[in-house]
């Protein structure tokens, strides 16, 4: 009886962790992103690297950074080949 109790609780607790992970990772306050807009947009033109403009820059997925560059195939076909 004593084990089964033992069970229930660390079963009880594994999903509480979950549900609270869950919640946290939904939101986004694990990894803040930044949006592109107006207000924020130097932050973003500060992480282009003017010599190489197929370098992924800092903090960028490599793969969403490809396909970022796909969407202007007139501006980055070098980065595309």
């Amino acid at each position: 009886m004593e084990k089964e109790k033992l069970i229930v609780a660390l079963l009880a607790i594994a999903f509480i962790g979950a549900v609270v992970l869950a919640i946290f990772s939904l939101s986004g306050f694990f990894s803040p992103k930044l949006e592109n807009n107006a207000a924020n947009f130097q932050q973003f033109a500060s992480q282009a690297n003017p010599e190489d403009v197929c370098a992924v820059p800092a903090g960028t997925d490599p793969a969403q950074w490809r396909e970022h560059l796909s969407h202007h195939p007139d501006l980055y076909s070098q980065c595309l080949k």
